[in-house]
């Protein structure tokens, strides 16, 4: 199934429930999350939300407004106090995150709620502990693991509930689609959907990295697409001198429906934002710069490629509901919670 919904949640990060306890069967054991990562500093509907979330949420946003802003802004303590509330406003955007909406989802849809589908569901949990496995073997050992897990902020507790809210996801999409049949999933709306403005076809151009200088070489890059005659040949040439994404290898593009693009939201907002063969003006991502053409459906290569988009297109119904869900949450800081101050989070 390639419907995308955990790239859509590791957009923002949260912890809806401890999980040191959750997986007791032998190999890598949990590492137990300290009672100050344990700590819970508020709420998100009936949810807690704990230290280690809001530690992820706040060093990671350091580090990306570091690279944007330079990296002695958070040394400085005069220049640190200037960006606090911009660093605030990026960690309350992102706390209520999809993590949050798939154990709404799974309050109502399944028999004892979202805790009891991850907690106790024999096949979740071992899909957990198989994929941490995986990626100690992965790293070269538990050692490595744990150095992986601190260069990231992170917490075994918050890695493991990642792959539980995954699999607790997947669950899900087919309760909506097969059991209950809450998303539509028959041939006759899949090829209505193709036709519609909710499935593109897009190509681009990407520089990696937030800076002046980056930001100045994608104007330019714009400029040129925008005055050439044929600017999906112009951008093919463009994109083998310049473009730092390797992943769209072929003249096709790339083929999405609403909630499933790869590229993130600053990126999906834009390409929906095009009419056929327009060019965007130069969109800012986290992790750099996009210049989007859209392109008009091949139908033959929808034809070719029809099982995978149309897993795509019930991903994007998926995550339509999921939104719904979200959208009914709101965070709010206890009493701890409003005592931290942010700047001093290590």
């Amino acid at each position: 199934m390639n419907f995308k919904v955990i790239k859509r949640l590791s957009l923002a990060l949260a912890l809806l429930i401890c999980l040191s306890a959750i997986l007791t069967s032998c190999g890598v054991k949990p590492i137990k999350s300290t009672e100050e990562e344990s700590a819970v500093v508020g709420k998100i509907g009936k949810y807690d939300v704990r230290y280690e979330e809001l530690r992820y949420l706040v060093l990671n946003f350091k580090r990306d407004m570091a690279l944007k802003y330079g990296e002695d802004i958070w040394t400085d303590p005069a220049k640190a106090e200037s960006y606090k509330d911009e660093l605030w406003s990026l960690v309350s955007e992102n706390i209520v995150s999809d993590y949050y909406a798939v154990q709404a989802m799974a309050d109502y849809y399944y028999v004892g709620g979202g805790a009891a589908l991850m907690m106790n569901e024999k096949p979740i949990l071992e899909a957990v502990q198989e994929t941490v496995e995986l990626v100690v073997d992965e790293c070269g050992g538990f050692k490595k693991y744990k150095e992986m897990l601190a260069s990231e902020y992170l917490t075994d507790n918050l890695f493991r509930f990642y792959s539980a809210a995954e699999e607790c996801a997947n669950e899900l999409f087919y309760i909506l689609v097969r059991d209950l049949g809450e998303i539509e999933s028959s041939d006759e709306y899949i090829d209505e959907y193709f036709k519609s403005d909710d499935f593109l076809r897009t190509n681009h151009i990407f520089i990696s990295g937030v800076s002046a200088e980056n930001l100045a070489k994608a104007k330019d890059l714009q400029a040129q697409l925008a005055a050439s005659d044929n600017k999906e040949l112009e951008m093919i040439m463009l994109k083998g001198i310049h473009c730092a994404d390797y992943t769209m290898t072929t003249t096709h593009g790339k083929y999405f429906a609403r909630y499933t693009s790869d590229y993130g939201e600053e990126y999906e907002l834009a390409a929906f934002d095009l009419k056929i063969n327009e060019l965007s003006d130069v969109v800012e991502a986290s992790n750099g710069y996009y210049i989007i053409l859209r392109l008009e459906p091949e139908a033959d290569y929808i034809k070719q490629n029809y099982e995978d988009f149309k897993d795509d297109i019930l991903g994007s119904e998926f995550n339509k509901v999921l939104a719904s869900y979200k959208e009914s949450l709101e965070f709010s800081l206890n009493d701890y919670g409003k005592s931290i101050n942010i700047l001093e989070i290590e």
